[in-house]
């Protein structure tokens, strides 16, 4: 067992698939095949179940890859150690984006790290909060945001911006106090009583309205559960339902007309965006300046407004 292979069946692990994982590693198929297979020989045990449409794990296979990714980060570690810290900054970057965070987060991070850091590649995931805290705690990712304090327990957190939450619906949906006027807030109580077309569990949005309803002594009417921001808006524009989301994933949709959106009261719903890394790994070098991109363009784009937040208190 060397380095190498260990690399060859994270990623294997990663992408659920040898095929993808030759692509990824761009290495032939049939070697990668024979190298797992050679690796699995060696330890006496399946490292993976073949499916007709990929592959997962087995029970032996998940102990390796916690081993294999905490060896991975040391040997990273190791070779900045020997490196220095006045070497050009190398290595590797998985980051998991929410779909509300990534539309105005990743293009001026993913353009940063491209003028100051060349030699860091960067991986960017859309992905479901509500299993970025696991994939955290396992190692698949370096960093990941997060919108509840609790999903953050046991994570390094740094809470980024707090953000309000509006309720969209089709054209014409909310009442307006005078012409001109932006539509009249709506009580959370009301939204409660609407029927909703929101994200499932354990995603964090839907965790987050559930802990307001919880307070609130009162159910949401849920109609329909969609996790992608794209057809919950094509929904909601449709007729289907009502939505919550954050302002700045419905702010072209407002603008446009196609959708109709009002802010909440009594209460008010905000949420926190927390970036969050593992708590005890500690970090690469090339991690910790992909951190501070993220940090400084999150303070740009809310100070000049095209990030509609508040920035948290340090």
């Amino acid at each position: 067992m060397d380095f190498r292979i260990l690399r060859y069946f994270v990623a294997i692990a990663e992408e659920g698939s040898i095929s993808r994982a030759a692509e990824r590693l761009r290495i032939a198929q049939p070697a990668l095949s024979a190298q797992i297979r050679n690796l699995e020989s060696e330890l006496g045990s399946a490292l993976l179940h073949r499916m007709p449409r990929g592959v997962v794990v087995t029970e032996t296979g998940a102990k390796l890859l916690g081993h294999a990714r905490h060896i991975l980060r040391s040997v990273a570690l190791a070779r900045e150690d020997l490196l220095g810290d006045a070497a050009v900054i190398i290595g590797d970057v998985t980051a998991s984006f929410p779909q509300s965070v990534a539309m105005v987060l990743t293009r001026p991070v993913a353009e940063e790290v491209l003028r100051v850091l060349p030699r860091v590649s960067l991986s960017v995931r859309e992905s479901n909060t509500g299993y970025t805290s696991e994939l955290l705690r396992s190692g698949r990712i370096d960093l990941g945001f997060v919108f509840r304090e609790a999903d953050a327990v046991g994570l390094k957190a740094r809470r980024l911006v707090e953000e309000d939450l509006v309720v969209i619906g089709p054209p014409g949906a909310f009442e307006r106090g005078h012409v001109g006027q932006a539509p009249k807030p709506l009580r959370f109580a009301r939204l409660a009583q609407l029927p909703l077309v929101i994200p499932g569990r354990p995603h964090s949005l839907r965790e987050l309205l559930n802990d307001y309803a919880r307070r609130a002594r009162t159910e949401l009417r849920v109609v329909m559960e969609v996790d992608a921001i794209p057809q919950i808006k094509e929904l909601v524009a449709a007729g289907a339902g009502y939505a919550v989301l954050s302002y700045n994933a419905v702010r072209e949709d407002l603008t446009t007309g196609r959708l109709c959106g009002a802010r909440i009261t009594s209460p008010s719903l905000q949420r926190s965006v927390f970036l969050c890394g593992h708590a005890e790994l500690p970090q690469t070098r090339a991690v910790r300046a992909v951190e501070k991109i993220i940090l400084e363009a999150t303070a740009r784009l809310v100070e000049t407004g095209v990030w509609n937040a508040r920035l948290a208190l340090p």
